[in-house]
């Protein structure tokens, strides 16, 4: 994702943009980037340190409007006006403003978007479009980013990819693990990542994606209770037990559906015995995937 700020010099030919944090790029994002037009950007304000649900890198996507981001630590202390002074001044060609319902800006989030207007009247700007997105919801679900990170803690992936509109899905890199899946257990894709949120601790159905091809897996997230009690991300590959992968190769893990909690075992056997329920389990949950 680019600088916005890189550009107060050179500037930006495009007339539109579509303003918010654009963190989650769920369901609701897309209709308000969908409002931008052929000439209009992204312009993502956001704090930078994770975890994120969806990483600044990845919002371009899942739209084929161009991101552009503003780091929130470099305005938080500008007034409205300031802030909209620089949206020209990089965009001198701007037409139409599009935000959220619930969209605030300036020092200490002062204005609102009830404020944009008279603003923008202040600058002799009156003609400029300000579009307003109202409060979007799905199967009576309000569609918000913190209710989406709330669901994903609680390992509600259901509904977190129903506000989505996508699985939700992490990147990794794979590292060694302890050794014992593939001779004791079932042979595991261990992965490391710091980027991403990632949900309540337990076992679920999910997809995998490297070499360029997808595949239906079950996925462990967190402590190691029945053995060396690490924290870790584990994969097992269903049907593909052989299937080789290089260290520090990355991955895509997809959450589909939750199966279980996290649980300690005091024998391997009665540990393996339950990940063969687990496997069977996201067997019939993952049957509806065909391209896996």
């Amino acid at each position: 994702m680019k600088s916005f700020l890189s550009f107060a010099n050179s500037k930006l030919p495009y007339n539109s943009i579509a303003i918010g944090k654009f963190d989650a790029m769920h369901k609701a994002h897309i209709k308000l980037l969908s409002l931008v037009g052929d000439n209009g950007l992204a312009l993502s304000i956001a704090q930078v340190k994770p975890p994120f649900i969806t990483p600044p890198q990845e919002r371009e996507k899942y739209t084929q409007v161009p991101c552009y981001r503003l780091r929130f630590d470099v305005i938080k202390s500008y007034s409205p006006l300031q802030f909209l002074e620089l949206l020209f001044h990089v965009l001198p060609n701007l037409q139409r403003i599009i935000v959220g319902y619930d969209f605030c800006f300036g020092e200490n989030r002062i204005s609102s978007t009830s404020d944009i207007k008279p603003l923008l009247t202040s600058m002799g700007k009156s003609q400029v479009e300000v579009i307003i997105l109202e409060s979007q919801k799905c199967n009576d679900m309000p569609i918000h980013t913190s209710i989406i990170k709330e669901l994903i803690k609680y390992g509600d992936i259901t509904n977190a990819n129903t506000l989505l509109c996508r699985f939700y899905t992490i990147k990794g890199l794979v590292i060694t693990g302890q050794g014992i899946g593939r001779e004791k257990l079932y042979p595991t894709i261990n992965v490391a990542t710091t980027l991403y949120l990632l949900p309540k601790y337990g076992v679920y159905a999910g997809l995998c994606f490297f070499n360029k091809k997808t595949y239906k897996t079950v996925i462990f997230v967190g402590n190691r209770l029945s053995t060396d009690k690490q924290f870790c991300i584990e994969c097992h590959v269903i049907e593909n037990a052989t299937i080789q992968i290089a260290k520090r190769e990355i991955i895509e893990i997809s959450f589909v559906e939750r199966i279980r909690n996290n649980q300690k075992f005091e024998k391997l056997e009665d540990l393996k015995a339950q990940i063969t329920q687990d496997i069977n389990k996201a067997k019939l949950l993952l049957q509806h995937i065909k391209d896996a």
